[in-house]
């Protein structure tokens, strides 16, 4: 199965405890998939993911939400290193400002 990255933006920044507790649901959800942390951005993670759950994070079912907070996913890529350098302008309106 291929892998698939997909870049969540959250409307506020997520706490260490929320990231612990979005880890966690994540991989509850779909055993298999990691959170990978963005550097320099609060408001950012990465999820490795397939190719076949990659979509379900794009529906309003999908869409994690941590302490009140609900994450967006804005992109997804076959590399973490495109997201990871994208993710410093990532906006939860799906845009991406570089």
């Amino acid at each position: 199965m291929s892998k698939r990255y997909v870049l969540l933006v959250s409307d506020a920044a997520i706490s260490e405890p929320e990231r612990k507790m979005l880890k966690s649901v994540i991989e509850r959800r779909h055993p298999g998939d990691k959170l990978i942390e963005v550097p320099g951005n609060l408001r950012a993670v990465i999820v490795k993911t397939t190719n076949d759950v990659a979509p379900s994070f794009r529906t309003e079912e999908g869409a994690p939400t941590i302490g009140g907070k609900r994450l967006t996913a804005v992109l997804t890529s076959g590399a973490v290193g495109n997201l990871k350098r994208r993710a410093a302008g990532a906006t939860t309106n799906g845009q991406v400002h570089e």
